[in-house]
């Protein structure tokens, strides 16, 4: 399949002849994002690339749940790297997402290549590949990789499958297309393990996640005319189940459960004051839509942003609900 993106060419002439690349993620990557990472780490490694993978303000460390997930252990931390010419942004939707790497790393990079499926992508790059249609960034790595020469191997699929899997939630969700599926399977016929990946992202919670879910569930508010549920987490809440904040991304799953709602949010509390949102739909209604009007970003059925108040925002969200 041909992505209708102007810069591919462009994009692949560059992987191809670059001998140095730093590779970055947005900060608190998902799947995704970790593993479009890694797979394009591995993968313009195995054309004798020197690649800096990196992500996040601080030292960057795999979340629980993909610690599977090959090169890894290979991770720089920003104030480690060293310059390098192509600096190759996955799965942000504005410069905004690379955190702290964005102005003493990304902005002095002589090409900056950004490869993303977010709608309301900024372009933010010397060179831009934003498929929207596509159901996420790893199913661009994946072609992009192969069109610079790349053979890929069962490690590199087993990241780039991970960041598929993931964002389509196990292929439920409406962005998987017949491309998407057929690129999974190249992928699966490389030997990649479905069953161990599935365990290890959805199956390996704590046993205090288990008293953390009750928490979130005895808060949530349901307002059936609108269609719309809400919970929230509180920093307290993790100190008292030892959970940390990034073990938390699975709960607004549970929340968009019920029959009773086509939307669903969650509100999980910062070190700041602040919250951070998770919104989901069912469809039809955007909660990219929404969560870019409150300046964040996301697909048109996933998608988040950060408030002061979650009254206020809850609110705004039915007021735009109301049928």
């Amino acid at each position: 399949m041909r992505y209708e993106a102007k810069d591919w060419d462009a994009v692949v002439e560059v992987l191809r002849n670059a001998t140095e690349i730093t590779v970055a993620c947005h900060v608190n990557p998902d799947g995704d994002a970790l593993g479009s990472l890694l797979g394009a780490t591995l993968g313009l490694r195995s054309l004798g690339k020197r690649v800096q993978p990196t992500f996040n303000d601080t030292a960057p460390v795999l979340p629980f749940g993909y610690s599977f997930l090959p090169g890894g252990d290979g991770l720089v931390a920003p104030g480690d790297l060293v310059d390098a010419p192509v600096f190759l942004a996955l799965d942000c939707g504005a410069r905004d997402r690379l955190g702290a790497l964005v102005e003493p790393v990304a902005m002095r990079a002589g090409t900056l290549i950004n490869i993303d499926h977010h709608p309301g992508n900024e372009d933010f790059g010397h060179l831009n590949v934003v498929v929207t249609t596509a159901s996420s960034t790893a199913e661009l790595v994946t072609r992009l990789l192969v069109d610079a020469g790349v053979e890929l191997d069962r490690d590199i699929a087993t990241c780039l499958y991970t960041g598929i899997v993931t964002d389509t939630g196990s292929f439920q969700y409406s962005n998987s297309t017949s491309e998407t599926l057929r690129i999974a399977a190249e992928l699966l016929d490389l030997g990649v393990d479905k069953t161990e990946i599935a365990r290890s992202v959805y199956e390996t919670a704590p046993f205090g996640y288990l008293q953390l879910v009750a928490l979130v569930l005895s808060r949530a508010r349901l307002f059936p005319e609108e269609r719309f549920i809400y919970s929230f987490v509180k920093l307290e809440d993790l100190r008292q189940t030892s959970v940390p904040m990034e073990e938390t991304d699975k709960l607004i799953e549970l929340i968009r459960a019920t029959r009773d709602a086509d939307v669903a949010a969650i509100f999980k509390e910062q070190e700041d004051g602040r919250f951070r949102a998770s919104m989901r739909s069912k469809g039809p209604v955007s909660v990219g839509k929404i969560a870019r009007e409150r300046g964040g970003g996301g697909h048109e059925l996933a998608a988040g942003f950060t408030v002061d108040s979650i009254e206020e925002s809850v609110a705004g969200i039915v007021a735009e609900l109301e049928p």
